[in-house]
């Protein structure tokens, strides 16, 4: 996660390096908004897979549990 944020960091000082209205800021908002996604995609991903090890703990625990009865 840190490394997405470095990422973010650099293009933003693409971002305010280039003048304004040029095809290159145009690009560098372009770059910044990719990684943003990709950033928000990742996390997703990472949140959906601790969620699946969460419920899998469980399963095997309710799993346990019914053949000690």
């Amino acid at each position: 996660m840190a490394l997405a944020m470095a990422i973010v960091w650099s293009g933003m000082a693409l971002l305010l390096q280039a003048p304004a209205s040029t095809p290159a800021r145009n690009l560098n908002f372009l770059f910044a908004g990719f990684v943003v996604v990709w950033v928000l995609i990742l996390g997703y991903l990472f949140s959906i897979s601790r969620r699946q090890k969460r419920l899998d703990q469980e399963i095997a625990t309710l799993r346990q549990m019914r053949e000690e009865k």
